[in-house]
């Protein structure tokens, strides 16, 4: 199942990287990234929030939707997105 990769400009010259997949988010795949040592809060789960972070990735959405906002910063945010993204495929294939 592939995942489309979007690039959005932000302030100040940075940029957000938008992941949309095929299927939507649900709240029951959070459990595959919780597992894999992401934060979640549990306020933004109880909420309707899709929500993780590890390091410096932060991944934002609301739960039935199919795009997720990511926001990356420090050197290792190849690595830290591939690893989101591994994790968001076996996610959303359950």
């Amino acid at each position: 199942m592939p995942l489309k990769r979007h690039v959005v400009k932000s302030c100040c010259g940075s940029s957000n990287i938008i992941i949309e997949t095929e299927k939507p988010i649900r709240k029951p795949q959070s459990k595959v990234f919780r597992e894999a040592g992401y934060f979640l809060p549990e306020n933004f789960f109880q909420a309707g929030i899709f929500y993780v972070q590890l390091k410096q990735l932060i991944a934002t959405a609301s739960y039935g939707t199919n795009k997720i906002n990511i926001r990356c910063s420090g050197a290792d945010c190849e690595s830290q997105l591939a690893e989101f993204e591994s994790l968001l495929e076996r996610a959303i294939s359950l």
